[in-house]
């Protein structure tokens, strides 16, 4: 199972216009996705994917968990791993996202994890699920 991360395209401007603020703590969430979301990169903002989120309940609770422990140096921006406790759901994607209104934004997206290249649903039953963040971070700067 390959695991890809992917900005939106949007992501570059917003940084730049103050839209997203990766030291938002308790407000950069991961939202887990069904394989009905078609990822695009030109969307921007969550209600592009959040119709097809995964539905509260069984480990999960709607509009994701936050990212933890984040951390912003030269070279990158990361955090804890996020793990979903007692999970049982089916999904494909997780998305980053800013939960507030920033600039008149409506929680802006960051980016996408698609959680197998192949690509393939991923089911858990009622296990702990863990999105663990990527050597190099989430995004590299530089």
């Amino acid at each position: 199972m390959a695991v890809t991360f992917t900005l939106y395209d949007s992501y570059d401007q917003y940084v730049h216009d103050g839209t997203i603020n990766l030291n938002s703590t308790g407000k950069v969430m991961l939202a887990l996705v069904t394989s009905s979301y078609t990822f695009s990169a030109a969307h921007t903002i969550w209600a592009d994917a959040s119709t097809n989120e995964v539905a509260s309940g069984d480990g999960y609770t709607t509009g994701g968990a936050a990212l933890g422990t984040l951390a912003i140096t030269a070279a990158k921006f990361s955090s804890a791993n996020v793990t979903i406790a007692a999970l049982t759901k089916t999904f494909r994607r997780g998305i980053l996202y800013i939960n507030d209104t920033v600039n008149g934004i409506v929680k802006p997206l960051i980016g996408a994890i698609l959680y197998d290249a192949t690509p393939a649903d991923i089911s858990i039953t009622g296990g702990d699920f863990v999105t663990q963040v990527p050597t190099a971070g989430w995004i590299s700067f530089g």
